[in-house]
């Protein structure tokens, strides 16, 4: 019992002194963050004084282009900074309550020091000396946690896999800086922990729970084979919270090219796109887009098309049956769910990466600044083009 309270204050010490790192670094990111939004807000000011506009002739008017170009990139470039500051302040805060919920000691092949490994939902490294004081739950050392028990371990990293032995497997409940409980196990969540993380989840938001992440999850959300994922599990099995994770863990492994604005949730209704929307701030990361797939074509296609959604569509199949014009229309509907029609606009999709793609001209008070000529040589000049179908390569 002596030694458990021993062991116990020792990590308690670990945590307030990490605690007054992560106050040090507030304070510094507050600075930044200041010293950033001020530099926002004076190019806002002057944002028009220092661009030079002339459009009298379509040589001029391409200098004011560039010159509004240039402006509006740097005003982005400070945005960007000024976001980032203060979503690294907003994980920080996260961090102080609870700065790790687990613990390996990880000993490698042929090094005789063990090296302990705190985990917690984002990276920190002590600003004096740069070594980590806790470990992002996605870097690669931490899928230790997750995946053995006390014993022999490895893991994957980009120059290759580092194996070694685990000489122990803690888990931990701090809250408001304060430890809780903690103790020793062998497999990736306790029954203690599960309880309680389960117990404080009782608000109509989905909360992030990487401390209870099970082997099989993991596996999931770090899967980086196939370029298409297909889980399948019954309800309650952890669908969603390991597809959420994914996300978080692509943004942070692909973290110099994927940005969280460029990944799209397609989510049954937005009272789903409510229940999921705290999950990746709590992680650290920016929110992704999310829409239903109902939205998202009324955005695209509302403007020139009358769209029927799924709900008045299957009212209408149950119900109009003595209607006039019923089965030419049933008809209709079969051959747009077919593989055929799929087929048919899939060839259709490829045809306009060749010809046919319809361009306006670029105009301004009344004056043609690029022709739809133009625009259309340019882009099919382009190889490959800047956007593939899916028959192709990248995006739709």
């Amino acid at each position: 019992m002596g030694h458990a309270r021993q062991e116990h204050q020792e990590e308690q010490q670990r945590v307030n002194q990490v605690i007054r790192a992560i106050d040090r670094q507030i304070a510094a990111d507050h600075s930044q963050a200041a010293r950033s939004k001020k530099e926002m807000m004076k190019i806002r000011r002057n944002f028009w004084e220092d661009v030079r506009v002339n459009i009298d002739d379509p040589g001029e008017a391409a200098e004011t282009a560039i010159s509004i170009k240039q402006q509006a990139e740097v005003l982005s470039d400070r945005e960007r900074c000024h976001r980032q500051a203060q979503n690294q302040l907003m994980t920080l805060e996260r961090l102080k309550e609870s700065p790790w919920f687990g613990r390996v000691d990880f000993k490698e092949e042929g090094d005789p020091e063990i090296e302990r490994i705190y985990i917690g939902i984002s990276s920190f490294l002590n600003p004096e000396d740069e070594n980590f004081l806790v470990y992002d739950w996605r870097a690669p050392i931490s899928s230790l946690y997750y995946d053995y028990p006390p014993g022999s371990a490895r893991y994957e990293t980009p120059a290759g896999t580092i194996s070694g032995t685990m000489k122990l497997k803690r888990q931990y409940l701090i809250r408001n800086g304060q430890i809780q409980s903690l103790f020793d196990t062998g497999v990736t969540i306790g029954d203690e922990l599960l309880q309680e993380v389960l117990g404080n989840r009782t608000d109509a938001q989905m909360k992030s729970i990487v401390a209870t992440i099970q082997k099989e999850q993991n596996r999931i959300i770090r899967n980086e084979g196939p370029r298409l994922l297909v889980v399948q599990g019954a309800a309650g099995s952890g669908k969603t919270s390991a597809a959420l994770q994914r996300v978080a863990y692509l943004l942070y492994r692909h973290r110099e090219t994927l940005r969280a604005e460029q990944i799209l949730l397609f989510s049954p209704n937005p009272m789903f796109n409510s229940y999921v929307s705290t999950v990746l701030p709590e992680l650290g990361e920016e929110n992704m887009q999310q829409t239903t797939f109902q939205d998202l074509l009324q955005t695209r296609l509302g403007d020139v098309f009358r769209l029927e959604d799924s709900f008045t569509q299957m009212e209408y199949t149950l119900t109009a049956l003595d209607e006039a014009g019923y089965t030419p229309r049933m008809e209709g509907i079969r051959w747009k769910a077919s593989l055929d029609f799929m087929h048919l606009l899939d060839q259709y999709l490829v045809m306009l990466g060749r010809k046919s793609m319809i361009f306006k001209d670029v105009s301004f008070r009344g004056e043609i600044l690029i022709s739809s000529r133009r625009i259309t040589e340019r882009f099919y000049a382009l190889d490959p083009l800047p956007c593939r179908f899916p028959t192709g390569s990248s995006c739709w």
